[in-house]
């Protein structure tokens, strides 16, 4: 009886049939490709041994200058800072007030005193927004204010962008609106308003009146008078009526930033008898609440952790700095869907960004070069904005080996930098491969690879092209579109992996359950399944790290095993074909050929082999073993007939390795039935 040598195509191949895919691999999960050779993945531990809870939609490590490594950990409910197996729980905290207006001026003076009782112990670290404008004293208070120092427990000052016109003692107003009935027309009313017909004003709080509900950006119509404008809705009025936004109550966004004694908390602050009067020491700060966001951005200026969440402003955070938590950069952007920083020139990017309170999803504002506080633009920075022409919002960018790139919805843009006067160049370098979401896009060796709603792309010398992907029907029929944004390109540079985890409909969680990779060493693609909704790459920390929806964080490729549970790696081929026409061949040995354990280890896996027999492609199967297979077992005798035949190799033992090698089968012709 003739031996008959199996030689496997070296990648999983789900596009065709079981029959069609003939020495080949059609089905697998947790193994990778080394060698052209199918092997067991490598398996991960804890990074950190408690659970997170929220759930991580970003990760990023850096050093500080201690030479102490940091992992952060933006998830949806909080931001976390891990080094040396400690957490440190730094997420931006917040606190949104409603209260009468209260708010002093003085003629000629740009300081203006605020009096909120619902605080208590403001600092000048913290800082404020105004979701809600404030006339008074001839000013328009709005957008971000720095406190520049606390007065008594409920009072502290700001300062305006100009001086006041008048003297004024707790007034302040917010605008109110005149509707008229059968009409779409809103007048505004906000003394010293400065608008022109055309100028674009933003209301941050949702007010209805009349039966209008006045909410978002709008142009201005028309400016009746110094302290009137006109807006137009997109619905007409019910009821001629007046309202005032907010029910009259300012609305202020408190971002505060827990650190040392602020500036003004020492001797002779304060009132009598409280906090630092007298006493040298400061009073409890004001606490808020952790800034809850669907997303997350993070990336590190030195040993600043930069922090952007989804629609807010940009935070930073420096260890041994005394602050507690991540702070607000105020003269950056108030809303943003995103950061990154661009090199050669250390710039600041962010993307989906506003001008003043009004976000454009296709905007990009840069700060100063070496500068992330600076972002207005002047003749002597390269501070900066642009605006993407084509698509309906830039959903993700990054920085590439070459450029930074910016994808919308539809395409992608080179960001080059030319340095001044116009700092960076924008070309659109292709269209229809645009960005399934913000964490699915990642650099491997040189390549840019992403993933949209159809299809994956590399970019490298070439230009943007399509990734021809044998597992494209696991992926994409089986892929969540209502949270495809949480798709996470992952990249491992140890085995020129490129990952791709991705929310399956299947599932049903809503959370990135399953895999698809790409080795780009050895052209091959498989898949499985693993739930992870962040990911690094080799870094300062080691070997790449990833981050369960439930908030665990594991390091991978530095164990044979799932934290400390056995894996079960396994794939199976597609059909042989061992005879052709009529006759039947009878099959009775069939010899492994493995690698049974990681160098130097001579043996130790032990593996099931499982073989499927069949006379016709869609016959019944007849299924024999498993067979238990180890370095000691030189053949298994199966003794099976049939036409076609397909084989499953699996392990599910702690501590093992293998790698398949080439395997052979006995068998001879055995008649017509």
């Amino acid at each position: 009886m003739p031996i008959v040598p199996l030689r496997l195509t070296p990648t999983v191949n789900a596009e065709v049939t079981e029959t069609m895919n003939e020495a080949g691999i059609s089905a697998c999960n947790l193994i990778r490709f080394k060698a052209k050779l199918p092997q067991k993945l490598g398996g991960w531990t804890r990074y950190y041994a408690n659970n997170l809870g929220s759930t991580a939609r970003d990760l990023h490590a850096w050093q500080d200058l201690s030479a102490n490594d940091w992992l952060a950990y933006g998830a949806t409910g909080s931001v976390t800072a891990l080094s040396d197996d400690i957490a440190y729980a730094i997420s931006p905290q917040t606190l949104t007030s409603d209260f009468t207006p209260d708010f002093d001026t003085t003629n000629g003076s740009a300081t203006v005193l605020i009096n909120d009782p619902n605080i208590a112990n403001v600092t000048d670290y913290d800082s404020i927004l105004f979701e809600t404008p404030i006339a008074v004293g001839g000013l328009i208070l709005q957008g971000v204010y720095q406190i520049t120092a606390p007065v008594t427990t409920t009072e502290y000052q700001i300062t305006a962008a100009s001086n006041a016109s008048s003297s004024v003692t707790a007034g302040g107003a917010v605008p109110s609106f005149g509707t008229t009935s059968g009409s779409a027309t809103v007048t505004v009313t906000l003394t010293a308003h400065g608008l022109s017909v055309d100028d674009q004003y933003t209301f941050l709080v949702s007010t209805t009146v009349g039966g209008i509900t006045i909410f978002g950006t709008y142009p201005v119509l028309s400016v009746p008078t110094a302290n009137t404008f006109t807006i137009s809705t997109t619905g007409v009025a019910t009821s001629t009526t007046s309202g005032s936004m907010n029910g009259g109550d300012v609305r202020i966004k408190y971002f505060l930033a827990l650190g040392p004694s602020g500036l003004g908390s020492g001797y002779g602050t304060g009132t009598y008898g409280t906090g630092g009067y007298g006493t040298g020491v400061a009073a409890a700060a004001q606490t808020g609440d952790a800034l809850v966001a669907t997303d997350y951005a993070l990336d590190n200026w030195g040993e600043i952790l930069l922090a952007c969440p989804e629609d807010e402003g940009i935070f930073q955070w420096q260890p041994n700095s005394g602050f507690q938590n991540l702070k607000l950069i105020t003269e950056a952007p108030i809303f943003n869907r995103g950061i990154f920083v661009a090199m050669p020139a250390q710039i600041l990017v962010a993307w989906g960004s506003s001008i003043g309170q009004q976000q454009d999803p296709l905007i990009i504002n840069w700060s100063d070069s070496e500068d992330f506080t600076v972002w207005t633009p002047t003749a002597s920075n390269q501070a900066g904005s642009y605006r993407i022409p084509t698509g309906s919002k830039i959903v993700g960018g990054l920085q590439a080996p070459q450029q930074a790139l910016i994808w919308t919805d539809i395409d992608v843009w080179a960001m080059v930098y030319q340095g001044p006067p116009y700092v960076f160049g924008f070309n659109k370098i292709s269209s229809g491969c645009g960005l399934v979401g913000k964490h699915a896009a990642a650099v491997l060796r040189g390549n840019v690879f992403w993933m949209n709603p159809g299809n994956f792309f590399v970019m490298g010398s070439g230009g943007v092209q399509v990734l021809p992907c044998s597992v494209w029907d696991i992926v994409f029929q089986d892929l969540d579109t209502a949270n495809q944004h949480k798709c996470v390109a992952a990249p491992n540079s140890t085995f020129d992996e490129i990952w791709f985890f991705y929310p399956s409909a299947s599932d049903g969680t809503g959370e990135c359950d399953k895999y698809v990779k790409f080795n780009t060493t050895e052209n091959a693609w498989d898949y499985g399944t693993m739930q992870r909704s962040a990911w690094i790459d080799q870094s300062v920390l080691g070997q790449p790290i990833g981050s369960t929806s439930n908030g665990i964080i594991y390091q991978h490729e530095t164990s044979p095993n799932a934290d400390g549970q056995a894996m079960n790696p396994w794939f199976e081929t597609g059909y042989f074909v061992i005879a052709e026409g009529q006759d039947m061949v009878f099959l009775d040995w069939f010899f492994p050929d493995f690698k049974w354990a990681e160098y130097p280890g001579t043996s130790g896996a032990t593996i099931l082999c499982t073989i499927t027999a069949v006379d016709y492609p869609n016959s019944t199967e007849r299924v024999y073993g498993p067979f238990t297979l180890t370095a000691a077992k030189n053949f298994i005798n199966c003794r099976l007939r049939g036409r076609q035949i397909k084989l499953k190799f699996e392990s599910q033992d702690l501590d093992s390795f293998w790698r398949l090698g080439l395997m052979r089968y006995r068998a001879n012709k055995d008649g017509r039935r």
